[in-house]
């Protein structure tokens, strides 16, 4: 009899010392699932949003925005006219991502090219010396109109009629529980989409 109650005793110890083992693992397994589905979820989101803009964009139309709207912000150095066509594209995507973020947390960066063939290419230069970069003094082809050589010819905004435009969607993600080892506390997410516009 005192054997039996001894044997019971022995094994509820060993169940305890066994939850209390495995149970910091356990915990650590399900917080990393969840920093890792919440990334994927973010970012999902982020480019759906930036797609659905896109398809907006990319047929010329400029509806006006009802007042009152939520717009994102544009990201810095997109120093763009403010226009119909482009409120309602900022507009957009804070309809589409305000269910899980704040339209001010996002920002968005378009850029128009003439072409696919110019899309992150510098404007030409008369390479006087050889170097292979511009130099104070060099001729250069202004491509984007803005007085000054740049190294990309890109121009703000979302293009006219057969331009290839860039949408690029940014929001800086943290862990949803902030447990996973080597995760950083800011993770920088970026969605772009790379559309030819419609003639108009």
């Amino acid at each position: 009899m005192m054997r039996a109650s001894a044997l019971r005793r022995r094994q509820r110890g060993t169940s305890a010392l066994e939850t209390a083992m495995c149970l910091p693992v356990l915990i650590l397994v399900i917080g990393m699932a969840a920093d890792t589905a919440w990334l994927g979820l973010t970012r999902h989101q982020i480019d759906h949003a930036v797609r659905l803009a896109s398809r907006y964009g990319i047929t010329g139309q400029a509806e006006s925005v009802p007042s009152g709207s939520a717009m994102v912000p544009l990201c810095p150095g997109t120093a763009t006219a403010a226009s119909p066509r482009i409120d309602r594209i900022r507009a957009i995507i804070a309809a589409d991502t305000s269910r899980l973020f704040r339209p001010s947390s996002l920002c968005l960066g378009l850029a128009s090219y003439a072409g696919y063939q110019g899309v992150g290419r510098p404007e030409p230069i008369a390479d006087i010396n050889g170097n292979g970069r511009h130099d104070a003094g060099e001729a250069f082809t202004d491509i984007n109109g803005n007085g000054r050589w740049d190294p990309d010819q890109a121009v703000a905004g979302a293009g006219g009629g057969d331009q290839v435009a860039i949408y690029t969607l940014r929001f800086t993600a943290h862990p949803l529980v902030g447990v996973t080892p080597g995760m950083p506390a800011n993770i920088p997410i970026e969605g772009r989409v790379v559309v030819r516009n419609e003639p108009f």
